[in-house]
């Protein structure tokens, strides 16, 4: 496990110097302690904490400490008033906890784009990843379920993944932190808090070294999701096309995988979407007929046609297109600011509201649109090596099927340079030589044009 490291240099080994990171304060141990040590190794920091109304005094309470405890550090920090009822009433089907979840993701993402932040960070350790692998076990899973949490994906980072709760407290004991306990944790009403309370410490009752042994488990299933994963994205790579239209006959003709298996992750890639093993096996014995509709619980849905899963989208016209005149700044719907400005007027912001680029390098490109994205869509990042799927942003940043194709990109000449409102590309980017900068940003909603 952590071989004897202290808290703040297991933190060390997962967050990058120089990275500003908006902390989810509970007031809990877990979070106090991320951010202690997130502020020891001189991170920028900003604490958010979702008041969810639940628990009475004890919500107030637990609000108060959280924000002694940002002042006791000296980082600004953002409440958010959490009306779970109505939030519920407006998104049916949602238990408490997901609405909770849906919530605090929601305010999260919006406030590091707010403040300019790097990441979220987040305070799971080591039980929690163990209690996540197990529930994942007990419902039914694959490797990927069993690997549990990743230490980071996207702008998510927990760094406290490999520290144990007796670390943890003991950390906060050495330093002389108080932090305030969730009395709904000691409830066996959710199954994880039976897992918690009952189970695991019968299982450590009887094998004292199980949290270690499991923890060496998790570290392989994390390795070999890595490889499975990149398995996955060679065959998807090798039989879908640049729409997304899945070659479901050739695939069946010549991979050497199981076939249902592969069909599984490559529907479900890059995380789960609704399609089960019923539904995949229905579609592959379905192969050669036309017409038959396959839906994800996600709100996603393919049509089979003579041999081909081919991806439909019966809310949003993805051909929709805006024609940009870069010499023309009105021809910039509603959704965009666009300004010329000079090098001595440039004062850039880590802001992915906002982008920058160079107008005469951009005056080269032939034709420039705004438009939604389309599966096997990428983006070749700036300050970044290679590219990513458009695909695998949004799900870092819980995107729902719907927001994902709202969104817009600016494109030229059929390359990406600008996921609009979340991240610019490494094109057309300003340089020293560069003599007059495109500013664009993001006024209002996805929807607005």
């Amino acid at each position: 496990m952590n071989k004897g490291r202290t808290l703040p240099e297991l933190v060390a080994e997962v967050t990058h110097p120089g990275e500003s990171f908006l902390v989810t304060l509970s007031g809990g141990a877990d979070s106090v302690a991320l951010l202690a040590a997130l502020t020891s190794l001189g991170h920028r920091c900003r604490a958010v904490h979702c008041n969810y109304h639940l628990r009475g005094d004890e919500s107030n309470r637990d609000e108060m400490h959280a924000r002694d405890v940002a002042h006791h550090y000296g980082v600004d920090i953002d409440i958010i008033q959490c009306d779970v009822g109505t939030y519920r009433a407006t998104h049916p089907g949602q238990s408490i906890e997901m609405a909770c979840r849906s919530i605090r993701y929601e305010a999260f993402e919006r406030l590091r784009a707010e403040h300019a932040l790097d990441s979220i960070a987040i305070g799971h350790h080591l039980e929690d990843n163990v209690e996540t692998m197990i529930l994942n076990m007990l419902r039914g899973t694959g490797v990927k379920g069993l690997a549990a949490m990743r230490p980071r994906r996207g702008i998510f980072v927990r760094p406290l993944l490999r520290c144990t709760k007796p670390l943890i407290v003991s950390y906060l004991q050495e330093k002389g932190i108080g932090y305030v306990t969730d009395s709904s944790n000691l409830s066996n009403d959710f199954r994880r808090n039976a897992l918690r309370n009952d189970i695991l410490p019968a299982i450590e009752r009887y094998f004292p070294d199980a949290l270690t042994g499991m923890s060496h488990t998790l570290d392989a299933l994390s390795n070999q999701r890595n490889i499975l994963e990149i398995t996955i994205d060679e065959e998807y790579e090798r039989y879908c096309r640049a729409d997304g239209t899945i070659e479901l006959e050739r695939l069946l003709d010549e991979t050497h995988y199981p076939t249902d298996a592969l069909l599984f992750e490559m529907l479900n890639r890059p995380d789960y979407r609704g399609y089960n093993p019923d539904t995949v096996a229905n579609i592959i014995r379905s192969a050669g007929a036309s017409g038959l509709k396959f839906c994800g619980t996600d709100g996603s849905s393919y049509l089979l046609d003579h041999g081909n899963l081919v991806p439909i989208n019966e809310d949003i016209d993805s051909d929709q297109e805006i024609v940009i005149d870069i010499s023309n700044l009105r021809s910039w719907p509603s959704l965009i600011e666009a300004n010329i400005i000079t090098p001595n007027e440039f004062r850039p912001q880590r802001d992915p509201m906002t982008a920058y680029f160079d107008a005469d390098r951009l005056a080269d490109f032939k034709h420039i649109i705004l438009r939604h994205p389309r599966p096997g869509d990428r983006l070749q990042p700036w300050g970044m090596n290679g590219s990513r799927l458009l695909s695998d942003i949004f799900t870092d940043m819980h995107y729902t099927h719907r927001q994902r194709n709202m969104s817009w990109v600016l494109e030229a000449d059929g390359v990406i340079l600008w996921l609009v409102g979340i991240r610019a590309s490494r094109h057309a980017t300003v340089t020293p030589k560069t003599g007059r900068i495109l500013a664009v940003r993001q006024l209002c909603s996805h929807t607005c044009i």
